[in-house]
Order: structure tokens, then C-alpha cells, then sequence
């Protein structure tokens, strides 16, 4: 059977970050080798025949080069020299050197406006930080993306027609993908969804074959860093 993998780029890199020890999440390496490995393990599951990988598709935001002033501090920089943006820029620069991997990049529009971060904001709302220990650090840039959702379904639309694979995994959270999801369908192609442990709607069931999540739950993320990094490791032992 062959699979082609589909990931959404912006969602994944912020469920490791809610998943995994701080200490990866700007290591441009490390992130990309969970791409691979994660998306590579739907090739293996316990009592089922092994697939084969047609493709990766990681769909990703293109590095942000505009000047902005940052939230806290007010200093002026170029985005692509911030901390996230040269993470970003050597994230897919890692991703490319990856074998039948292929990065699609959106359209990005004008950064407006700071979006506080979803530790940062548990941290305020439980009382452990206050609004004065905020660093610009705790923000990312507000800025939509277009493209990523259009060019994924042009390539779900070229899988289903071209009946080039026989099952397709969707890494994402949200339901952008359903309509695709329908054709695929339609076309007899198996359609898995891995959202990464992440709480989805009851709707989506109606559009998908299977769920299943390969990367850890956080508390094994841990274990699952130093297991991968073993020369005993075994693809099969991934949850789900």
C-alpha cells in the first residue's frame, strides 16, 4: 500500500512545543528528525501489512523578513532575525535535506498584531506569572498565512484523481481538510487523521478511516527522546 503524509507545518511545531521538554524547541535538527520519524511510523502498525511512502508533504509559513516592533521591549527588528525566524529558516533548510520530503510554503501577509503563547498564557491565567514578567519572548507574530490551506488541497486533489497512493495520513487539528477528505474518500483512498493527541469534533469521524497518533503523550515525551536516539529503537512501538 502506498501512503503519502501530508503535514500541517504551523500546527505541528506548536503541539511538540505543547508535547516536548523546552530544551528542542528551537533546535532546528532535532524538529526535523521528529517530522520524519512521526511521519514515517504510519508506515508501521502492530498486526497490519507495512506500507510504503509515497511522500511527505510539510506545508509551512515562509520566514517573515518584515520589520516590526516587538510587544514588550518596543525594540524595532527584521523578523527574520528574530529568535523564531531564524529557528524557521533552519528548520526548513532541514527539512529539505530530507529524503521524499517536499516543503510547500504559503503566502505571508503583514504582521499587525502579537499573539500571546499558550504557556505563557496558562502561566498568567494560573496565577504564576503576572502581566510585568511578560518578555517579547512570550509572543509570536499575528500574521495569516494563505496558500497553505489551498496548495494541500490541490495536492489531495492530484493524489485522489491520479490515484497515485491508496491511503493518506493528515497531520493537523482542524477540520480545513474535510472537504478534501470527502473526495479522497469517494476515490476509495483510505484517509487517516494524527492530530497529535489533540482534542478534535465529533463531525470530523464522518470524514476520515482511522485515527491514530504516533507521537507521544507529554508525559512519555521524555522517554520517547532518548528511545529514538537508541540504536535498539523500534518503530512499532510508537503509540497508537
Amino acid at each position: 500500500m502506498l501512503t503519502a503524509i501530508l503535514v500541517d507545518g504551523p500546527f505541528f511545531v506548536r503541539r511538540i512545543r505543547q508535547i516536548f521538554p523546552s530544551s528542542i524547541h528551537y533546535d532546528a535538527k532535532v524538529m526535523a528528525d521528529l517530522v520524519w520519524r512521526l511521519s514515517a511510523a504510519h508506515l508501521f502498525e502492530r498486526n497490519q501489512p507495512k506500507r510504503h511512502l509515497f511522500r511527505i508533504f510539510f506545508y509551512d509559513s515562509p520566514v517573515f523578513t518584515q520589520r516590526v516592533t516587538l510587544p514588550v521591549s518596543r525594540q524595532s527588528i527584521d523578523l527574520s532575525k528574530s529568535r523564531e525566524g531564524q529557528f524557521r529558516a533552519a528548520f526548513q533548510r532541514q527539512l529539505q535535506r530530507k529524503r521524499k520530503l517536499a516543503v510547500r510554503l504559503g503566502e505571508p501577509m503583514n504582521v499587525d498584531n502579537w499573539t500571546l503563547n499558550e504557556d505563557a498564557l496558562g502561566d498568567l491565567l494560573g496565577k504564576k506569572i503576572s502581566v510585568d514578567d511578560l518578555t517579547d519572548e512570550d509572543f509570536s507574530p499575528d500574521a495569516h498565512v494563505r496558500g497553505i490551506e489551498l496548495r494541500m488541497g490541490v495536492d489531495l486533489a492530484s493524489l485522489a484523481y491520479k490515484r497515485q497512493v491508496q491511503q493518506v495520513v493528515l497531520l493537523t487539528g482542524d477540520g480545513a481538510f474535510s472537504s478534501a477528505a470527502e473526495l479522497l474518500r469517494h476515490e476509495g483512498i483510505d484517509v487517516v487523521l494524527d492530530p497529535m493527541w489533540h482534542n478534535i469534533s465529533e463531525d470530523l469521524f464522518s470524514y476520515i478511516d482511522g485515527l491514530r497518533s504516533t507521537c507521544p503523550p507529554p508525559d512519555r515525551a521524555a522517554d520517547f527522546l532518548s528511545r529514538i536516539n537508541s540504536d535498539n529503537f523500534d518503530p512499532e512501538e510508537l503509540p497508537g
